[in-house]
This record gives structure tokens, C-alpha cells and sequence, in this order.
């Protein structure tokens, strides 16, 4: 039994007897670690007595076990020994193990598991677009970092991927951070488009071992590339319906939903119709009969491009004919003026009238035939129209506009009877007159009266200048008024009224003597400011200013030009796009004028000037001036004159034909050949003035008004 008990006790002796001889310890290692990191574990090896062999160390991960070291150690007694192990996470056989590893280390029999730990192949990656809404030919620019699961920045690659756009670019990642860019087509198609980025890195044999991801979102905006005017037929009829629209398109020829500004305008450039429309959405405007025949265009501003297009609204000649009792109203009710046939059927009886009527007018034809009813009816272009019967009477079938009613009434005897029974009595009437005055003066003298400050002279009376069949129409301005001026009214100068030289005779009359005894009397310059209300003739010069724009800019401009006109004593009146200025006696006090004008006219040309170099808004000016005699006069404080020649036309056609320079008449360079420096100009009997060898008070005003409007 005893020999039994030391048995046993002998054999656990050199059972535990390696347990220990040796004691092994492992540093705790990561949780995690990613394929192609380095593992580094710190051992000890504390052996209780001498010992030597090998040292090994098995990276276990569930039934796969891969050594990773193996050393012979001859160690003391109690010696501590340290054994660093290092390996790299790249073996094939590790590849898609899902289960936790372990280091077990093994030193003379004695054997110990480190922590467990998990194997990955996944990047963390975090990243951010820096504008997430972009225009054609802009930078998609992405900036982030990749990290591996273990901790570890990563060094590897990144794949940016736009499959929409089919869009493709690779960066490199360095110690886990990345910045990339990638520029976007001009013709990138808008909308929203998802970016990939795929991370990775690889091992030696370019096998990719680790990876990681990151998707969003950003929106290509749309920008307007083109835009067109589509009409569906150029040439449009008066009352049918006129389609058009807008077609916008973006950088990638994509339809583009844009607000449209459209204006369309009539052949004189007035607009027509105004308003806002959404592209690619078809219009319909029916145009009336009486809409102007022409090129129209329609001009669309998308985005502050415009463009235009013309199209033609065609002549329509259309006549509407009614019946009332017995005349017959026709009238053009087309959007061109007519002119051609009407058959007219009477009964049985055929009229042909020949018809020529403005747009919108109408005339009046008078029905005649044997007392009875008629059945009436039209024909116009072939096709017959209705009008129904009436009670007509006549001594024969016609059909008579007014001047021939006139003359058939003037034909008319009782007509002609009735006049000379009228004109008997006028003559009875005057003669009754006559001797009712003339007995009221008999027995009595008519003493001539003293001269008195209310009287006038005879010679006075005759020298008055202007017959009555002479001056036809007056303009008039009001003395009491300081302002004459309206810039911007609608109020156009009627020039109807002006005499023409062919129809006036300025020789003296038959029952004057010219004899050297009895001369013609002439006005002296002392009776142009006398406080007389009657015509007097005299000298004057108009300036004619052409204004091509009637801006809101130029206003400011233009009142300042008319304020030097004022100032220098002239009136002024508008007509149409000239501001004609008028000086004379009567108005300035002062016989020669023509230097005043010129002066004045280099004052305005200098503005204009100025207000052309500092604004480019394509303003286009001319100055014209002219002198030629007027007849004048002064009644209840307004001025009223009438021009017997072409002192207003003359200017106008200087000043348009001008250009921005000041251009005289011959007759006017004559009066100021001695202060006033001229070239000639192309047009006959015209100068150009250069220079005025006095104007200091010209730069003295330019200065004055620049530096006001500032």
C-alpha cells in the first residue's frame, strides 16, 4: 500500500514538474484589428529553473491556427526574459473569418491564451461636400478622412464615382485624410446626382484588404444656355388666332421652365401687348381688323437676354355695307385702305360705284329709282350680299354720293329760284340800311377831332405791316406766366399755319404813291418796344433743338439747355421731337440778336456734350439756328407772332441734319462773322460754328451744372 502511495506520488511529481518550471505572460492586445496591421505582442518568459527550447506563439482564430513565431531560448534559473512578437495580418487562410482570435504562446511544455480579438476589413470614412448646389463647369470638392476599424489612418486610395453624369476620378489618402475635386462639364445635365466614394487599401500583391464607403447628394443647378421665339406661321391673318412661344433650353439642351417677359410691338414700335409668360407654353393672341398692317415683331426677355421675331400681319381689305331707308352706309372696316368697285343692284338695276376709304371711314350713298320698293343687294369680291327692300323715289335708278347730291340739288330750279329770292331780299335789306344811315346824317358835320393820347395817327394806321388776309394764325404765350415750358406733354406745334412766300405780296398797294414825296413809310427801330397793340415787323432768330430721346435721363439735361434759353430772355414752344427757342426785339430788348442765339446754341451743344460723355444711353442731338422776319404783337400780356418765311422749317432742317454740332445759316454767319469762328458743313448756305472767341461764360456754366449734379 505504501509502495503504491509513492508511486502515484512520484508520477504527479513529473506531472506538475514542467508546470512549473516556467511561468509565460502576454501584454494585453487591441480588440481589433484590420488586415494588413501590424500585431505586436510583449511576452515574458519567467522559467522557476534553467530551461531551454523553443519558444513558439500560434495565432488561433477559430479552427485555424497559424504560427507566427518560433525561437530556441536557453533560459536561467528565474530570470525574467522578454520576447516582443510581431506579425502582420495578411495570411490568405484569415480571409472572411467572422469568429475572435487569440495568441497562444508555448515555452517548455507550459502553454497560455492571450486576450481574444476580432479581425476586420472595414474603413471608417467620413466626408463632406463643400457646396452641395453647383453650376456647369464649377468643382465638386470633397474633403474627409478614412480610418480603419482598428484605429489605424489609413494609407491607401479613393474612388469617386458619379454614375449619372458617368463620372469617374481616384485621389490617394494619406494618414487617413483625403481632398479631392473634380470639375463639372459646361454641359453637366442639372438636377440631383448621388457621389460615391469608395476606400481602400492593398496588400503587396495589389489585392485590396480593407474598405470603406461614403454616398450623398448634390444638385446641379439649371442655367439658361439658349432660348428661342417659335411663331407657328409668320404671316398672320387679321381674326385668326396668332400662336406663339418660348422655347428656353439649359447647359445640357434641357427643357428650362423660365419666367419670359414678352412685349409684342406693331410696325411703329409701339407695344401692343405686355406680360408674363412661362416658357414652353403656347400663346394665342387674335389680332382685330383694325390692328396696323406690317411687320410686328414679339421681343422676349429671359434673364435679361432679349431677343426678337417678326412676323407680318397681312392687308385685309373688308368693306361692311347697311341699308337705312333709302342710303347706303359703307365703310371700311378692313386695316388698308380700299379702293376698287361696288355693284350695287337696284331691283333689277345694276350701279357700279367706284369706292376709295381710309381705315375706318365711311360713306354715304343716296338710293334713287321710280317711286316704289326695290329689293337691294351688294356684290364685293364675288359674293353676293342681301340687304333687303326699301321705298325709294327718283326720276331714274342712281346711286349718288354727297358731292353729286350737291350738285343734283344745286341743279335742282327750285333751288335756284328760292336763291335769287333770297338774294332780292338780301339787296332790299341792304338798301333800307343805307337810307336809314344817311338820313341820320343829313344837316349835320362831323368835326375832326384833336389827336389824343387815345388816338392814333394816320400814319400810324398805314404803317401797320400786316393785312388781315396775311397772318392766318397766331401762336400766343402768356407775359404773366415765368415758366412756358412743359417738357413731356403730349402737345404738338401745328405748323399748318405758317403763309408760304408764293401766296403773300410784299409790294406796296396800288392806292400808295412810292414817289420820292411820298415814300412808303418804314418801322424805325424806337417803335419795336413801343406799347402799341398792333402787328409790327421785325427781325428774329429761332433756334431748333432736335432731341432723338425722351429718357428719363436726358430730362434733367434738356431743362437745363431751355433755362439758358430763358435766361437769355427767348420763348419756347414744342414740336414734336424739336424745342424750337425765339428771339426777338420785341421779347430781348436788343435789335441784333443773332449773337445772343449763338452764344445760347453754344451753351446747349456744350451740355449735350457733357450729358453725351458721362451717360451712354444713345442720345442723338442737333442744333440749328436761322433768322428771318416775323410779324408781332403784344395783346393782354401774351406775345403773338407769325412767321412770313422759313425762319422755323429752315432751323428744323439744320438741327436734324446737324449731328451733335451747332450748324448756322448763311444769313446768320454773315451778322456774326466777327466774334464767331465757322467751317463750311456739307449742306449748301450752312456753317458749322467751331469756335465763339468768347465763351467763358459757356465753361463757367458747364462747370456750374456738372458739379449741381453731382
Amino acid at each position: 500500500m505504501r509502495l503504491r502511495v509513492m508511486i502515484v506520488l512520484f508520477a504527479l511529481a513529473l506531472f506538475l514538474l514542467p508546470l512549473v518550471s516556467s511561468s509565460i505572460f502576454i501584454e494585453p492586445l487591441n480588440e481589433v484589428y484590420n488586415y494588413g496591421d501590424t500585431l505586436i505582442a510583449q511576452t515574458k518568459i519567467v522559467p522557476s529553473v534553467a530551461t531551454s527550447g523553443h519558444y513558439t506563439v500560434d495565432l488561433k482564430c477559430g479552427n485555424i491556427t497559424i504560427n507566427v513565431f518560433n525561437n530556441f531560448l536557453e533560459l536561467s534559473a528565474n530570470v525574467e526574459r522578454e520576447v516582443t512578437v510581431m506579425t502582420q495580418v495578411l495570411n490568405p487562410l484569415l480571409n472572411n473569418i467572422t469568429s475572435s482570435c487569440l495568441l497562444r504562446a508555448s515555452f517548455s511544455g507550459e502553454s497560455i491564451n492571450s486576450n481574444s480579438f476580432a479581425l476586420s476589413n472595414k474603413i471608417n470614412v467620413e466626408a463632406e461636400i463643400e457646396f452641395d448646389e453647383l453650376k456647369p463647369s464649377n468643382s465638386l470638392i470633397i474633403g474627409g478622412t478614412a480610418i480603419k476599424e482598428s484605429g489605424v489612418p489609413l494609407n491607401g486610395f479613393v474612388e469617386l464615382f458619379i454614375n449619372s453624369l458617368n463620372l469617374y476620378k481616384s485621389f490617394t489618402v494619406t494618414e487617413g485624410i483625403f481632398n479631392m475635386s473634380l470639375m463639372l462639364p459646361a454641359d453637366v445635365k442639372s438636377g440631383k446626382h448621388n457621389v460615391t466614394l469608395e476606400i481602400h487599401n492593398t496588400d503587396s500583391s495589389s489585392r485590396k484588404i480593407n474598405f470603406g464607403s461614403f454616398t450623398n447628394t448634390f444638385t446641379v443647378l439649371q442655367v439658361l444656355k439658349n432660348f428661342e421665339i417659335v411663331i407657328d406661321n409668320e404671316n398672320v391673318n387679321p381674326g385668326t388666332d396668332f400662336v406663339f412661344r418660348v422655347d428656353a433650353v439649359d447647359q445640357a439642351g434641357d427643357d428650362i421652365n423660365k419666367d419670359v417677359s414678352i412685349s409684342i410691338n406693331d410696325p411703329k414700335g409701339i407695344p401692343y401687348v405686355k406680360k408674363i409668360i412661362k416658357s414652353k407654353e403656347s400663346q394665342v393672341l387674335k389680332f382685330s381688323l383694325n390692328n396696323t398692317p406690317g411687320y410686328w415683331n414679339v421681343e422676349a426677355d429671359v434673364d435679361g437676354n432679349l431677343k426678337r421675331k417678326l412676323f407680318y400681319l397681312l392687308e385685309v381689305q373688308e368693306l361692311q355695307v347697311s341699308l337705312i331707308n333709302d342710303t347706303l352706309l359703307v365703310t371700311n372696316i378692313g386695316n388698308s385702305p380700299y379702293d376698287g368697285p361696288l355693284e350695287v343692284t337696284i331691283g333689277s338695276f345694276v350701279e357700279i360705284k367706284q369706292v376709295k376709304l381710309g381705315v375706318g371711314e365711311m360713306q354715304r350713298f343716296t338710293l334713287r329709282a321710280p317711286d316704289g320698293d326695290y329689293s337691294i343687294s351688294i356684290m364685293e369680291d364675288g359674293l353676293t350680299q342681301m340687304l333687303g327692300s326699301t321705298f325709294l323715289t327718283g326720276n331714274a335708278v342712281k346711286v349718288t354720293n354727297f358731292r353729286e347730291d350737291l350738285l343734283y340739288t344745286i341743279a335742282n330750279p327750285i333751288i335756284w329760284w328760292l336763291a335769287v329770292i333770297f338774294l332780292v331780299l338780301i339787296i332790299i335789306f341792304v338798301q333800307m340800311r343805307i337810307r336809314k344811315t344817311h338820313r341820320s346824317h343829313i344837316g349835320t358835320t362831323t368835326p375832326t377831332p384833336a389827336f389824343s393820347a387815345n388816338s392814333k395817327p394816320k400814319e400810324a394806321v398805314e404803317n401797320k405791316p400786316v393785312a388781315d388776309d396775311v397772318v392766318e394764325k397766331k401762336l400766343t404765350f402768356d407775359f404773366s406766366r415765368k415758366d412756358d415750358i412743359s417738357i413731356g406733354k403730349s402737345t404738338k406745334f401745328d405748323n399748318s399755319w405758317m403763309p408760304k412766300l408764293k401766296n403773300i405780296d410784299f409790294s406796296p398797294p396800288k392806292n400808295v404813291v412810292t414817289s420820292q414825296q411820298n415814300p412808303i413809310p418804314k418801322i424805325v427801330p424806337s417803335t419795336l418796344f413801343a406799347s402799341q397793340n398792333q402787328g409790327i415787323r421785325e427781325r428774329a432768330v429761332a433756334i431748333a433743338l432736335y432731341v432723338n430721346n425722351q429718357s428719363t435721363n436726358i430730362t434733367q439735361t434738356l431743362n437745363g439747355a431751355l433755362s439758358v434759353a430763358k435766361e437769355a430772355g427767348a420763348k419756347i414752344y414744342i414740336d414734336g421731337e424739336y424745342k424750337i427757342i425765339l428771339f426777338s426785339p420785341k421779347l430781348t430788348n436788343n435789335i441784333d440778336n443773332e449773337s445772343v442765339a449763338v452764344s445760347v446754341g453754344r451753351r446747349i451743344q456744350a451740355l449735350f456734350l457733357e450729358h453725351v460723355k458721362n451717360n451712354n444711353d444713345g442720345v442723338l442731338f442737333g442744333i440749328g439756328v436761322s433768322n428771318g422776319e416775323i410779324i408781332s404783337e403784344v395783346e393782354n400780356d401774351k406775345f403773338h407772332f407769325t412767321s412770313t418765311g422759313n425762319l422755323i422749317s429752315l432751323a428744323k432742317r439744320i438741327a436734324q441734319s446737324s449731328n451733335m454740332k451747332l450748324f448756322i445759316s448763311d444769313s446768320v454767319r454773315r451778322k456774326v462773322i466777327s466774334n464767331v469762328k465757322t467751317d463750311r458743313s456739307p449742306f449748301q448756305n450752312v456753317w458749322e460754328v467751331t469756335r465763339v472767341i468768347d465763351h467763358s461764360q459757356s465753361r463757367d456754366f458747364i462747370k456750374r451744372f456738372s458739379d449741381r449734379n453731382r
